[in-house]
């Protein structure tokens, strides 16, 4: 003999396949999982003074970044000064990658440019260029790189030069030797979108 539900237990079903079905769509609608933005991602080339910086050693992506260990130590990811004298004008820009504690691995950079012009600027024609990449354990260097007196395979193009609103904007590329050790440092893709103080 078929065996009968009690209009009770009908009504308990139903709520129960009513709910199971409440939470399928549920879950279906519910939001992807909460993923943490990069802190400091890879930039566009912008225009806009988004204090931003970015170039590829050999290919990888590199971005200065500091995390809340470096900026107890008042480091930043990038300080970028315009020096404006007899017309001319001189960018020098520095930083460091530092997420971890002030005692591990960390890249420093330092990049001047005298004088600038808006457009494609050959590196004969200025008169000063510095270029340095360095990873340091804690105060100690393991190793530097620096671009070569000749300037060889170096080039570097301003897009914007605002000395109103303190913006400079452009792209760079460079070959930068090691002081120590014996890998080449290829620079490409570089660009930076920065807003400067004046010195």
């Amino acid at each position: 003999m078929k065996k009968m539900l009690s209009p009770p237990a009908k009504a308990n079903t139903l709520l129960l396949m009513l709910v199971a079905l409440w939470l399928l769509a549920c879950y279906k609608d519910a939001p992807p999982p909460y993923v943490k933005p990069d802190p400091c991602p890879w930039p566009e080339v912008t225009t806009e003074g988004k204090h931003t910086l970015g170039f590829k050693i050999n290919g990888r992506e590199w971005v200065p970044c500091v995390d809340i260990y470096a900026s107890v130590a008042t480091l930043r990811p990038i300080d970028a000064s315009l020096t404006e004298s007899n017309g001319s004008n001189a960018l020098s820009f520095a930083g460091v990658y530092s997420m971890t504690s002030l005692d591990s691995t960390s890249n420093s950079y330092g990049i001047a440019f005298w004088p600038l012009r808006i457009g494609k600027i050959p590196a004969e024609e200025l008169e000063h260029t510095f270029f340095t990449f360095s990873e340091r354990y804690g105060s100690q260097f393991i190793d530097r790189w620096e671009l070569p007196v000749s300037r060889a395979g170096f080039q570097l193009e301003i897009l914007r030069l605002d000395t109103d609103k303190n913006i400079i904007s452009g792209t760079f590329e460079a070959i930068l030797l090691p002081k120590y050790g014996t890998d080449t440092l290829y620079i490409t893709d570089g660009r930076f979108d920065l807003t400067y103080y004046q010195q």
